[in-house]
């Protein structure tokens, strides 16, 4: 596909385009987000009719955190015959995400039941549909945008049960669970012993922030 647009295609080049959310956004169309995707190194979401750049490079705390998260998940699915574990390089296809367009959504890990349902964009080129489990790992560039703009499409994922967003300086993790299909409970944890469910496992804090903060 010819296109006229133009983007950074490495994260040096990005970094230098950053706004104070972390982000560097662009006007593109659908086809052109999807041809980005396969031209670039870094992460990319697309909402409202627009590119929306982050960074892949992941700093200390949050790749150990994210490790955590993942060990979590093996443990609280452990028949791995139902579910599927993906890091923060698989996508997120929600449908109607803002003013009935599309979004796609990069998380920093997910779970989703099998069979997997895939919105497939050419062969080769896929996002996931359905996940139960979506976990953010905030900084404090990119609070806003996590909050502001992933939230409320991220709610409206009809299979989603479960969003965690995890703090990355302090012991602090809000686990927002769906109770009805408009209706979602918040809670907000801050003390190591202090424990929530994921699958019906008890996760403590002490054990996700031990040895990182």
């Amino acid at each position: 596909m010819e296109t006229t647009l133009k983007w950074p295609t490495t994260d040096i080049e990005l970094s230098e385009l950053l706004g104070k959310d972390g982000t560097y956004k662009f006007d593109a169309t659908w086809d052109e987000y999807w041809e980005l995707l396969s031209e670039v190194e870094y992460n990319a979401d697309y909402y409202n009719h627009q590119i929306i750049a982050t960074m892949s490079y992941e700093a200390d705390i949050h790749s150990q955190l994210a490790v955590k998260f993942t060990l979590i998940f093996a443990s609280a699915f452990k028949e791995r015959a139902n579910f599927r574990l993906f890091n923060s390089n698989r996508p997120v296809f929600i449908e109607d995400c803002a003013e009935k367009e599309n979004g796609v959504f990069i998380s920093d890990g997910m779970v989703i039941t099998l069979p997997s349902q895939m919105y497939e964009y050419q062969l080769g080129m896929s996002a996931e549909t359905t996940p139960i489990v979506l976990v953010e790992i905030l900084s404090k560039s990119t609070r806003s945008y996590d909050y502001g703009t992933k939230l409320p499409c991220y709610k409206n994922i009809p299979s989603l049960q479960q969003i965690i967003y995890v703090e990355q300086n302090k012991c602090e993790i809000v686990v927002l669970e769906r109770k009805a299909i408009n209706r979602w409970e918040e809670t907000t944890y801050t003390n190591p012993e202090d424990t929530f469910e994921i699958n019906g496992q008890k996760v403590s804090l002490e054990s996700i922030y031990q040895n990182i903060v």
